[in-house]
């Protein structure tokens, strides 16, 4: 798991970052009306490329070629590897996670920004978790617990590779400890962080499963996309 802080990232570092992306993603990056939302995805995918080629040495970054399913995950063509990738990002934010033999996904949102928590969740998550958010005394609180509700099964739904196609109320999350349960009897292993105003969660398949969370430096992507 890596996250990037947008704001730390210096304005003669874009130029850099932006290189480490491929041609479709370059163009993709053009279309967005918001230059927030464009630094976002920036970001995020020079971030996932950097990341795999820490791990894979002598690849550069701008050489993954990824591929999409039909619910939208990304994974990877070449070269092969045998890593699930996920990637996750929103104004000020960037997130990536990448596992080996297991499905893997991740969200990140910012709990600062506002919303109408408990109308949200009473309509599109499961009853349980409703009635969390319903309990909590304050708009500000409830917003807090849907927001960490929220980023968990997103996660869950990245992993599950269904996106937001497979229902948000398909599953069940516990934030008090974390864990996720489903009558389809899927098993799954979630973590989550809070970092500058925003929630990270994770998710990936299986049992015994164990993350660890690194912030990443935007000098220390450009270094690895000169490693060709």
């Amino acid at each position: 798991m890596f996250f990037i802080d947008v704001a730390k990232i210096a304005d003669d570092e874009w130029p850099k970052l932006a290189a480490l992306l491929d041609e479709a993603e370059t163009a993709r990056a053009a279309r967005f009306a918001f230059e927030s939302d464009r630094l976002a995805y920036v970001a995020a995918h020079a971030l996932l490329r950097a990341s795999l080629s820490g791990r894979a040495k002598g690849t550069a970054p701008a050489a993954w070629r990824f591929g999409v399913t039909p619910h939208g995950k990304p994974f990877l063509l070449s070269p092969r590897t045998g890593l699930d990738v996920s990637l996750s990002h929103t104004r000020g934010m960037a997130a990536v996670a990448i596992a080996s033999g297991r499905d893997v996904g991740v969200d990140v949102e910012s709990f600062l920004r506002p919303r109408d928590a408990l109308k949200v969740a009473e309509r599109f998550f499961a009853p349980e978790e409703a009635a969390i958010v319903r309990a909590q005394s304050d708009p500000e609180t409830q917003s807090d617990v849907f927001f960490a509700i929220w980023t968990l099964k997103e996660a869950v739904l990245k992993a599950d590779g269904r996106g937001l196609a497979g229902g948000l109320d398909s599953f069940v999350v516990n934030l008090s400890p974390l864990a996720v349960s489903s009558d389809s009897g899927d098993c799954y292993g979630v973590e989550q962080w809070r970092r500058a105003g925003f929630f990270i969660a994770a998710a990936a398949r299986g049992d015994d499963v164990n993350f660890r969370i690194e912030e990443a430096r935007a000098s220390a992507l450009i270094r690895t996309g000169q490693i060709v």
